[in-house]
């Protein structure tokens, strides 16, 4: 009998949580539509959602705006507001410690540089911060930490190395979740450029799709059947190009992101020509003056860029490589020496009618993305802190 109880109990709230998903995706939406898409009867999307507007998850936002005969249905919306989160975003000089709603609009920001902490030291003062936020902030309710770090993460949030920050192996989920006895989501930052990307633009669901995150390092992941390849790490910019190339952080030697970092563009126009630039946007504007120190650094670091890319068509044959230009939004003619190099590799039949788009993604909207995938990780039906019962 308890079996029969607790399975009951179970999809019960399966069901509810098939009914907040879909209303997330699709707001200002009828219980007659929920029904549709969902596949549940419409008596059950009325107890369902009933429970739902108790609790505060959802709210009426007015009436559907349907030509029919009767009464009209109420239209319904997820409710951002009724939790809060803390999104931690990591990077090489400092880091960002931002209050949001559970759609990523940030209500409080607070930073903490970075360059002169050890990575433990640096995981304390968050970690103090955000105890200090909840105390001050203690409703809304925060339902857990979402930490983005540009490097490796394995699945239980462990994070390994970074050569865009410096930063080497520590238990980042475990050492934040000690501090604070809250849930903390720790992710590679490239998926969560991806997800905001994805989840959050319009995008077709039925194409195979790849997203190369040239910031922070590069980082590669794939989207496929409506959905963002889990179990790619995506860390292209640690495949070798170059058996003997320069020295990589991560212990390797001509890594694709050292081959063609800004660092080594800097640093091949300045062997080249004798003096250094002040940035990317000097050297594109030397590289369109025809310059030829400046068109011998950006030629060949697109090289590289284009053979790393080739490479990835080449195993993934996406229909369309979407491009965040990241540290190299200055110099746009690394991308178009890098495509060219791309569509002379890869296997022409692969290449042909492949679409590539550039993106320059935010960093507001890398907090959407955090967002996004934390609502997604506490609404999972295996979360112990699920919101939903």
């Amino acid at each position: 009998m308890k079996e029969q109880v607790a399975n009951v109990q179970l999809m019960q709230k399966m069901n509810r949580l098939k009914v907040v998903d879909f209303i997330r995706h699709h707001p200002d939406v009828s219980r007659a539509i929920i029904a549709q898409g969902t596949g549940l009867s419409l008596a059950s999307i009325t107890n369902i959602t009933t429970y739902l507007l108790e609790k505060g998850i959802i709210t009426e936002t007015g009436v559907e705006n349907a030509v029919r005969v009767g009464r009209k249905g109420a239209l319904l919306r997820f409710c951002a507001q009724r939790y809060t989160y803390i999104c931690c975003i990591i990077e090489d000089r400092v880091a960002h410690v931002l209050l949001t709603d559970m759609e990523g609009n940030i209500l409080v920001a607070e930073q903490i540089g970075t360059q002169e902490q050890s990575l433990e030291d640096l995981l304390e003062e968050m970690g103090n911060r955000i105890n200090r936020l909840r105390t001050a902030y203690p409703q809304p309710e925060i339902l857990g930490v979402g930490v983005s770090v540009s490097g490796i993460v394995v699945d239980d949030g462990r994070f390994l190395v970074s050569t865009h920050m410096k930063r080497r192996s520590v238990e980042l989920r475990q050492t934040l979740e000690d501090m604070t006895g809250l849930p903390v989501f720790v992710d590679n930052v490239s998926y969560l450029r991806a997800t905001q990307y994805f989840f959050l633009t319009d995008y077709q669901k039925d194409k195979n799709r790849l997203f190369v995150d040239m910031e922070d390092g590069i980082g590669a992941m794939q989207f496929f059947g409506g959905a963002i390849t889990k179990g790619t790490l995506g860390e292209i910019g640690h495949t070798t190009l170059k058996r003997d190339g320069e020295p990589c952080f991560c212990g390797n030697r001509g890594c694709l992101e050292v081959m063609c970092s800004p660092k080594r563009l800097l640093s091949l126009y300045e062997g080249a020509a004798g003096r250094a630039l002040a940035g990317l946007s000097e050297l594109e504007a030397l590289y369109t003056a025809g310059d030829e120190n400046a068109v011998f650094a950006v030629e060949e670091c697109g090289a590289y860029l284009g053979i790393g890319l080739a490479n990835l068509v080449n195993l993934f044959n996406p229909s369309a490589l979407v491009i965040n230009t990241g540290d190299f939004t200055l110099c746009p003619s690394l991308f178009a020496v890098a495509e060219k190099e791309l569509r002379r590799r890869a296997y022409s039949a692969l290449a042909e009618d492949m679409v590539i788009g550039k993106v320059d993604i935010t960093r507001e909207e890398l907090v959407l993305g955090m967002a996004y995938h934390l609502c997604d990780r506490i609404l999972e039906i295996s979360c112990p802190h699920n919101i939903v019962e």
